[in-house]
């Protein structure tokens, strides 16, 4: 009987219940069916570690208990049955839980709290419930394939990744009248993917019609652009054009003409030969490198890939990088010969000019997102995961100050944009960047943005140019009750973490790869931060760039609470409450509680129940905003407000949508 499967004995107490609930009229949930009644919120336990589901993948078995679900929920259940389950079950895993032990970590400066630590404020610490299952594996032995039964359609088998990542993508409505199209495709003799832009060819009686053209535009047209928008911009120079052609009787058949106007309309309001390229969502950065080397772009699929746009010459491309300084409102020149700006997309731009500091002109253009990421696209991108969304939710809610950690291009800043819309609506918040990158539906925000005027660098700074740390200092007399800095490089972070220990919540990102180093880096130069100052952090969030099954991911590689400074050995005591596990384990795993719930649930006066049935209501909405593809940032934001309004209305409408 003890060895028998878990199926059977849940199937056996069922018939006990049935039994019962002749007498009764009702349902004892403190029994193992309650298991399989809170299953049905993630559509009949499949991606619950603990689920029958999970355990039992034989499809008898599983007709059996989709018909088995289906009488249980016909059974009406008080809220007392639910909470008294509910309670039963938390302190299982409480008890199950103090069984794992954590490693302390050697370290001069850091240690991590060891569970059930008595010299630590919280004698009692609340563990996270385990609500999902990211995916399970199978081998079909027929195939000798690995499959992957989920839920989740970005997870695939390695040989549909690389079989997909081959196919051609190609997509077309580019520049002027959408005579413009792209294509990546795979390139069998490098093995590489190659990005290959198609524009209209001319002649060469079109090519001298389009040089005559542009001449006269510069020379006869009187048109400001300089505050109008960009259908204002076409507009106008769709106007002066015809009049161009007009009254200097060029003959020109419709074809022709909407050919010559393509590469107008991107020499004058476009980018020129990158023009495509900056329309393109799906492409983070752009980068030239000099003449006659193809230009280079970050794809989010398919990462760095090389393209079929060349600039032929110096001087073409000596022109094109003063046009992108100009852009951003500066001078490049042989005296200053590196600009950093922000394009009028918001993309950020690093250009050099040639016979500098380099051979050539270059430059590189960070794409500035318009439909930034929420949580919903960092749950199913696998981030993290909706646990880990809903335990962050909370944490946010709740007022925990954090800071993103992790190398170039591993998502810190679009995290700290998607944890934001986890911020109450009617927050007073104030961010800070050199270049606008941050996106919130928030009313009560101001987006402030460095100038550097023409001094061009912090090295040459004046009494004109306003750095991140006269922003941090104007900010904190504003009273927002919010501060994020988009990146902490030197004395800001002095001026952040003051705002924390005055009890501003706080928002950052700095270049660190785990919790050793990044202590380091603010105890030293150019930041020198007191040790003291660290307390006033809540949470620290790991992020790494990685490659799972052939493809670019990102992962939350850990979760870091820090507790408090060790007076007797002046170390930093934390303790990580989630980590992930590795590449060819693409999972997360809880490796310590929480002292941050805990204290969030004295905070609000709740009891142990309380919080978990908190957590596991905002599981509920996530996974039915997952569901339902709700993911822009403005909907997202609207449902988080709605929440911490009328939670009862959303919960009921996230149930009821998953029944």
């Amino acid at each position: 009987m003890k060895n028998e499967p878990e199926i059977i004995k849940i199937l056996r107490k069922e018939e006990i219940l049935k039994k019962k609930r002749k007498k009764n009229q009702g349902l004892d949930l403190s029994t193992p069916s309650t298991e399989i009644f809170r299953d049905k919120t993630t559509e009949i336990g499949k991606d619950l570690p603990d689920s029958p589901v999970a355990r039992n993948p034989d499809l008898k078995i599983r007709s059996v208990l989709e018909q088995h679900l289906e009488n249980i929920f016909e059974i009406k259940t008080t809220d007392a049955d639910r909470n008294q389950s509910e309670n039963q079950e938390f302190h299982t895993r409480l008890i199950e839980d103090n069984d794992n032990e954590m490693v302390q970590k050697k370290s001069s400066d850091l240690s991590i709290a060891p569970q059930g630590n008595k010299t630590l404020e919280e004698p009692e610490t609340i563990q996270i419930p385990h609500l999902e299952k990211k995916y399970e594996e199978t081998i079909d032995p027929n195939k000798k394939t690995l499959q992957q039964k989920t839920n989740h359609p970005e997870k695939q088998t390695t040989e549909e990744t690389i079989q997909q990542s081959r196919e051609q993508e190609e997509r077309t409505g580019f520049g002027w009248k959408g005579l413009g199209s792209r294509i990546i495709k795979f390139d069998e003799k490098t093995r590489t993917h190659i990005y290959e832009v198609h524009e209209p060819l001319l002649d060469e009686n079109e090519k001298k019609i389009k040089n005559r053209l542009i001449a006269l535009f510069e020379l006869r047209t009187t048109i400001d652009t300089f505050n109008s928008s960009t259908t204002e911009k076409i507009t106008m120079l769709n106007e002066a054009l015809e009049k161009i052609i007009i009254d200097n009787h060029i003959k020109l058949n419709e074809i022709s003409k909407d050919k010559i106007f393509y590469y107008i309309f991107q020499e004058f309001i476009g980018y020129g030969k990158v023009d495509i390229l900056m329309h393109d969502e799906g492409i983070e950065d752009i980068s030239c490198d000099g003449p006659n080397i193809p230009i280079f772009i970050y794809h989010k699929t398919h990462e760095s890939i090389r393209s079929n746009i060349v600039y032929e010459n110096p001087d073409e491309l000596d022109s094109f990088a003063v046009k992108l300084a100009q852009i951003c409102g500066k001078q490049i020149s042989i005296y200053e010969p590196i600009v950093d700006g922000k394009l009028a997309d918001g993309s950020r731009l690093s250009v050099m000019l040639a016979k500098t500091v380099t051979p050539f002109s270059t430059f590189t253009i960070r794409r500035f997102r318009t439909d930034p990421f929420t949580p919903i696209d960092l749950i199913n991108s696998g981030t993290m995961s909706l646990e880990m969304a809903a335990y962050f939710w909370l944490a946010i809610e709740n007022g925990a100050s954090i800071l993103f950690c992790g190398g170039t291009a591993s998502g810190k800043t679009s995290t700290l944009n998607a944890f934001a819309l986890f911020l109450p609506a009617a927050y007073k918040i104030f961010s800070i960047e050199d270049t606008r990158e941050v996106m919130l539906p928030h009313e009560n925000w101001v987006a402030g943005t460095t100038r550097t005027g023409f001094s061009q660098s912090v090295e040459h700074k004046t009494s004109k140019d306003i750095d991140m740390f006269d922003l941090t200092r104007a900010a904190l007399r504003q009273r927002p009750q919010v501060v994020i800095v988009g990146e902490i490089r030197g004395q800001e972070a002095y001026a952040l973490f003051q705002a924390m220990a005055t009890g501003h919540i706080s928002y950052s990102t700095i270049h660190a790869s785990d919790i050793h180093t990044l202590v380091q880096r603010l105890e030293n130069p150019p930041i020198s931060l007191p040790k003291a100052l660290l307390t006033s952090l809540n949470l620290v969030v790991f992020l790494k760039s990685t490659v799972i099954n052939g493809q670019p991911a990102r992962r939350i590689t850990n979760v870091i609470e820090i507790i408090k400074m060790d007076a007797s050995t002046n170390k930093l005591i934390f303790t990580a409450p989630f980590s992930w596990v590795s590449e060819t384990e693409d999972r997360f795993k809880r490796e310590a509680k929480s002292i941050l719930l805990d204290r969030t649930k004295n905070k609000r006066g709740w009891s142990d129940e309380q919080l978990v049935s908190e957590l596991r209501n905002r599981i509920i909405v996530l996974e039915w905003m997952r569901k339902n593809n709700i993911r822009s940032f403005r909907d997202v934001g609207k449902i988080v407000a709605q929440y911490s309004e009328e939670s009862d209305a959303v919960l009921a409408k996230a149930k009821g949508a998953s029944i």
